[in-house]
């Protein structure tokens, strides 16, 4: 496990040029917009990007509403953090802001100003409030249609979701994110929300796939001769090669990091990297090298790194440990677990119970050694069963990328459309007559636009209920309607589900493809579907996994529903798919027990334990739970 590079350090890239004196002069409307937009789009763009923001305050005007708000997001986002008290500084003033009426009227400014909190807050180590604050931002810039916002808010909680360990969630917000970027062309964005994408891939545990992402990334950086993005993509490629366990060529990638913070003066990152080396070094056992470079890392660091100061605590512990030393490793084990208490960082605490179980055990305080081993096996469980329901979710991310796209196109269309409108609006501005009429033909195109909009909502509603690939109810509609039966259960009325999927699926896409693997699915749940009487509910709830809500059916009948379907799958002609291909299913059927289950998740349990029956005794069968 090691300490990420906060990569959001890119949303801020003004923290690390220098201020400039301002060199004040009269700007255009137009030339303050098309700043603003440069500014926005690609920052790397100026040499000093603080004597633009100075520009902009010495050229807008109080009583013009539009741009001083615009102005307020800026200078937010300028916050220099290399300055001493600046990150409170850069809080202080985002909650005044957020507390001012005008600001609260405006849904897009209040959003940004959310979003730059919350990122602030990320940066001072307060990971429940920032998450607050992005879920927020999201929420607002949704209500305000802004793509670019949409994108920002996505893109930011994705990556804290990411290092929290919540891949799924982090991958749909971060594949949203990549949508929207590359169809509002912002090349600089896309680039830094692909890096984000490629260490989700990392740390969930597919680093070939991230290396594919870095190494596109590198060569785009050198290309624009981006030194520092360069060496931020060279810090995550050493971290994904040390998960595939090519522990020398990751220490070659942290030299060369190294090598380029110490360049740029950048004392914190440099400081990260000696603590990230450290870690390949101890796994080397190189200790002596190890110890060196934390020992130049500690007085650089403090308790608001919380990711890396946690790990240089941990780090230094399995060093002392290993020079027979535990008494000494015990106290650095207590500050690191307190700091990845406050990241709310899983996989690192995992790595430290371990670490704390063996110095226990060293000091052959043996109760604690083994409370603290049951604590990491308790805790590694838990983020396995957790990366297994994420697998599941991240596929149907993947599957989804078509309706992802389709609703960022509808966001792009609608924004610039808007833009349109403003545009026609400002060049009018003082022509009264042409306003009015202006007024008339946006009164009628908005008009036009919620008569449809109410329309195209009552289709996605129905699609948001729906399975793009099989058209039957998909995970969240089949959950929520099993919950109502659940609910509405009553004595004498009997509700059974079947809980089955389809046999050696994977070997199915692997030898035929993944569009024939499909065909398999849209044939499955034709079949199902044709097997199921009035009232009941069949869904697709994963990628191969489906789930039948059968009210007012005992086990008995249940069971028998479930062998006509099993029958009628593996009997199903697949010719026309393809030659020689046949499919089967392992189904596991349960029945409401009042006195066993408590909730719809336990009810759904049994039927899972009765599947894996089916799979554990040769498949193609049905198994119940009695």
């Amino acid at each position: 496990m090691k300490f990420d590079f906060p990569k959001s350090i890119l949303w801020a890239i003004f923290l690390l040029i220098l201020w400039l004196p301002a060199h004040a002069g009269d700007l255009t409307l137009d030339e303050i917009d098309r700043l603003f937009s440069q500014l926005e789009s690609d920052p790397s763009q100026f040499d000093s990007i603080p004597e633009q923001v100075e520009l902009l305050k010495q050229n807008i005007v109080a009583d013009d509403i539009p741009r001083t708000l615009r102005l307020k997001r800026t200078l937010c986002w300028s916050t220099d953090l290399t300055q001493e008290n600046a990150l409170e500084h850069g809080l202080t003033y985002a909650n005044e802001q957020l507390a001012l009426p005008m600001v609260q009227a405006d849904i897009p400014t209040q959003a940004d100003l959310m979003l730059c909190r919350g990122w602030l807050l990320q940066q001072k180590g307060v990971m429940a409030d920032a998450m607050s604050d992005y879920n927020r931002s999201v929420s607002l810039a949704y209500q305000s249609e802004e793509p670019r916002l949409i994108a920002d808010s996505r893109s930011l909680r994705g990556a804290l979701l990411s290092y929290q360990g919540n891949f799924a969630d982090a991958l749909e917000d971060l594949i949203t994110s990549q949508h929207l970027y590359e169809s509002l062309n912002l090349t600089y964005w896309a680039r830094y929300n692909l890096l984000e994408l490629a260490t989700s891939y990392r740390r969930f545990g597919d680093p070939d796939t991230a290396i594919r992402y870095y190494e596109d990334l590198l060569q785009k950086y050198t290309e624009a001769k981006d030194t520092f993005a360069m060496v931020g993509v060279k810090a995550e490629m050493a971290m994904a090669y040390e998960t595939l366990e090519d522990f020398e060529k990751a220490l070659v990638y942290y030299k060369d990091v190294l090598a380029g913070w110490l360049a740029q003066k950048d004392e914190i990152s440099v400081a990260a990297t000696r603590v990230n080396m450290s870690g390949t070094l101890i796994k080397l056992g190189r200790l002596k090298e190890a110890k060196a470079e934390l020992e130049l890392a500690f007085p650089e660091l403090k308790p608001e790194h919380v990711g890396v100061y946690a790990f240089e605590h941990l780090f230094m512990a399995q060093i002392l440990l290993a020079e027979g030393k535990p008494l000494d490793a015990l106290p650095l084990l207590e500050v690191g677990e307190e700091s990845f208490r406050n990241a709310q960082n899983s996989r690192g605490l995992a790595e430290l119970y371990a670490t704390k179980s063996q110095v226990y055990a060293a000091l052959e305080d043996w109760a604690n050694a083994f409370y603290t081993l049951e604590i990491q096996n308790a805790l590694h469980t838990q983020l396995d069963n957790q990366l297994q329901s994420q697998r599941t979710t991240e596929m149907r991310t993947r599957f989804d990328t078509d309706r992802i796209e389709n609703e960022n196109r509808q966001l792009v269309a609608y924004q610039r459309l808007r833009e349109k409108e403003m545009a026609i609006l400002q060049e009018n501005k003082f022509l009264q007559f042409v306003i009015i009429v202006m007024g008339i033909i946006i009164l009628s195109i908005v008009s036009i636009f919620a008569y449809k909009q109410a329309q195209r909502s009552k289709l996605m509603e129905r699609l948001a209920l729906t399975d793009h690939l099989t058209q039957l109810a998909n995970r969240r509609h089949t959950y929520h309607e099993g919950e109502i039966m659940f609910r509405s259960a009553r004595p004498g009325s009997p509700l059974s589900v079947i809980l089955f999927d389809a046999d050696h699926f994977k070997k199915i896409n692997d030898h035929f493809g993944h569009d024939v693997g499909d065909k398999v699915l849209i044939a499955m749940a034709q079949s199902s579907a044709g097997q199921m009487r009035r009232g009941d509910l069949v869904g697709r709830i994963g990628g191969e996994e489906f789930l039948a809500l059968l009210p007012h059916t005992t086990l008995e009948q249940a069971v028998e529903i479930a062998e006509r379907l099993r029958l009628t799958i593996e009997t199903t002609d697949l010719s026309e798919v393809a030659p020689g291909l046949g499919m089967s299913i392992s189904a596991g059927v349960a029945t409401l027990d009042s006195s066993r289950d408590k909730n719809f998740s336990s009810f759904l349990n049994r039927a899972d334990h009765a599947l894996y029956r089916a799979k554990h005794n040769g498949r193609n069968r049905v198994e119940k739970d009695d």
